[in-house]
């Protein structure tokens, strides 16, 4: 890593500032790196409550204090140095340097999974060859992606290096999938940041803890320029049908684009198609007959003003609360239309830039951002996490199902209380029934949020059933509220995965006759069983509830796919699919797991359950075992097996 321009010219007081603002903990496991100064390693740290967790710091201030003139002495003398290049220090010393920040030894078995996760090789997540095929192999094999968010332009960017054909097909006019089509006010990210990018866009400089819409597109737009992959996506063209040729044991793509119908013929498919992708509209009387401007929160127009309009927002997810508050500080009234509350989390600044001294950190400070993303993945990883998503079986309790859930219970309540005081009616109307965790987290911002917005004098709660809606506004417990907009935020048709392409395998068989019994399903969250060469990213239950973050998960499922990809390649093989048997050996796991998760609370209605009763959406096995199984199909078989899955060729996936 070559040192910026902007650390060789800076001043004694600049970096004294910035360091001051980091956090101690990264910098103690960074310097030990970087330095191997045993001073560092003899530190203690005590551990803390952090949420329904806990992380750990520095216990003795001396200590801070001397980490702190430790990396001032480090910045500045590399600064001195000139622009020179830095080196991420020697790998044996890596394991011991995390472990200063994770406050106990990574367990051997991790150790891989973890040094990933710095990404200090940004292309760790990668496909990576065993041998050198010719560039006759490479040509001879073509890969289909399906869309240009977060995993389609993960694939693109791999299979660029790796010199494989490829083309990534979106149906939208740029790059950005979820963050491209929702634009709605208020819109945001509720994943840290820092963890919402890929190992090979670290570098980018994300300026909010939590990214509001427009940085999140920013970002993805980046991606495709820096990695050169733009030129190889199609645009505006959506695909209809993918239809196996066992003659030619290829895929046929077909698609509607700018200029008609459009088809390739591919190797292996890659799908990259959110389940937060096509909206569900609500089936309410009266709909068609209203004369102002109506939406979706998804499809919310370009140039739609809300000052001094009479809104509407119908829905009390994510969406709804994110947009209520930000319609309301302009709109002549808004009127929220809620038919069940939802768990809010106080989280301190995350409407607000990050402070200017950390944005300096990540641009100027050698691997600073490697060594907090590690950090923060360590907070949230399936230690941490575990326990506030799953049943405790021997907890009794009505409003809760473990004592950590019954604790985040209590917290909720005393914000929601604190901020609503004075209000106890709304306090009734916004306290769920479901306990914590049963449904979506939703975060907001303790200084400017949705109970804040409920308070002003024009915004109205209505909790009463609609009834229907007329030319002029929304009937509800008798009453005609009028309006100039309404904004449907009313989720998507999440249950519906892979809707509404036509996808026919081996024989023709069709993808809903192997989900008739109970909803999509995949193995290990990417293959089907008579679909070969078919795989998926951010498929049926990879909605990542096993620690980390969901971006993680999609990166080691689109590797598992390259992998895949790379051993048909290398072994002169035309395909690979997984038996029967295995897919369901894996959902067999997969249900065990999740009959211990919180989401399953009968109280609760939502996306993350379907109509059969069970989530095809979560992924609710520990991100360790995912990693593992996912970790190289075409290399040799592990010398022990989890859950029976053998997840390599010659196991549960068989060529041909």
């Amino acid at each position: 890593m070559l040192i910026s321009s902007e650390l060789a010219s800076a001043t004694d007081a600049v970096i004294e500032d910035c360091v001051g603002c980091a956090d101690p903990l990264i910098l103690l496991g960074l310097l030990y790196q970087l330095t191997g100064d045993e001073e560092l390693s003899a530190m203690k740290l005590i551990r803390e409550s952090f949420g329904y967790s806990h992380v750990d710091r520095i216990a003795d201030p001396s200590d801070v204090a001397l980490v702190q003139r430790k990396a001032v002495a480090l910045l500045k003398s590399y600064r001195d140095q000139g622009r020179v290049e830095v080196g991420p220090g020697p790998a044996e010393r890596l394991p011991r340097s995390l472990a200063l920040i994770a406050g106990a030894e990574i367990p051997e078995s991790e150790r891989e999974m973890w040094t990933e996760e710095t990404g200090i090789d940004p292309l760790a997540r990668g496909l990576k060859f065993k041998g050198n095929p010719t560039p006759e192999q490479l040509a001879s094999f073509k890969v289909g992606v399906i869309g240009s968010g977060l995993s389609g332009l993960n694939a693109a960017v791999h299979l660029k290096k790796a010199g494989i054909p490829y083309v990534v097909i979106e149906k939208n006019p740029e790059v950005g999938g979820t963050w491209y089509e929702n634009q709605y006010p208020g819109a945001r990210v509720d994943s840290p940041s820092r963890g919402y990018l890929h190992l090979f866009g670290l570098e980018f400089p994300y300026p909010y803890a939590f990214c509001p819409r427009d940085e999140n597109l920013r970002y993805m737009q980046w991606v495709s320029e820096r990695f050169a992959v733009r030129d190889d996506i199609v645009f505006n063209t959506e695909v209809k049908s993918l239809i196996w040729d066992e003659g030619t044991q290829m895929w046929e793509i077909k698609a509607d684009g700018p200029s008609g119908p459009q088809s390739w013929k591919v190797n292996a498919v890659i799908s990259c198609v959110g389940f937060l992708s096509r909206p569900t509209m609500p089936d309410i009387p009266g709909m068609e007959t209203f004369q102002g401007t109506a939406c979706h929160t998804a499809r919310w127009p370009d140039g739609l003003d809300v000052a001094g309009k009479r809104v509407a927002v119908i829905g009390s997810g994510a969406s709804g609360y994110q947009t209520t508050p930000v319609i309301a500080k302009t709109a002549a009234h808004t009127y929220l239309f809620q038919r069940t509350p939802s768990w809010c989390y106080a989280t301190p600044s995350y409407v607000s830039p990050l402070p200017d001294q950390m944005l300096w950190l990540d641009r100027n400070f050698p691997y600073y951002v490697n060594f907090a993303r590690f950090r923060l993945a360590l907070t949230y990883g399936p230690d941490n996490s575990g326990s506030t998503q799953r049943i405790d079986p021997a907890f009794e309790d009505p409003h809760a199902r473990s004592a950590v859930n019954k604790a985040m219970r209590e917290d909720c309540l005393a914000f929601l209380r604190q901020q609503l005081a004075g209000r106890p009616d709304l306090i009734e109307k916004m306290t769920p029934v479901a306990p914590p965790m049963s449904s979506r987290p939703i975060r907001i911002d303790p200084d400017d949020n949705i109970y804040a917005a409920l308070k002003r004098d024009n915004v109205s709660l209505v909790t009463d059933p609609i009834a229907r809606i007329t030319p002029a506004g929304i009937e509800a417990g008798g009453i005609e509220y009028p309006l100039d907009i309404i904004a449907y935020a009313t989720g998507f048709r999440a249950n519906d995965f892979l809707w509404p392409m036509e996808i026919r395998g081996r024989d023709g068989a069709r993808i809903e006759d192997l989900w008739a019994k109970d909803g999509p399903r995949a193995y290990i969250g990417s293959m089907l069983p008579g679909f070969p060469n078919f795989f998926m990213a951010y498929g049926p239950n990879t909605n990542n509830f096993g620690g980390l973050q969901i971006i993680d998960l999609l990166e080691i499922e689109i590797r598992f796919a390259l992998q895949c990809i790379a051993g048909l390649i290398e072994g002169e093989k035309r395909t690979v699919d997984v038996t029967t048997d295995a897919y369901w050996r894996f959902n067999d796991e997969l249900d065990r797991e999740e009959s211990q998760m919180i989401y399953m609370d009968p109280r609760v209605f939502n996306y993350y359950k379907s109509e059969h009763g069970r989530s095809c959406v979560n992924g609710p096995i520990d991100y360790r075992r995912m990693w593992h199984w996912l970790r190289d199909p075409a290399g040799p078989p592990p010398e022990t097996t989890d859950a029976g899955l053998k997840p390599y060729f010659g196991g549960d996936l068989v060529l041909s």
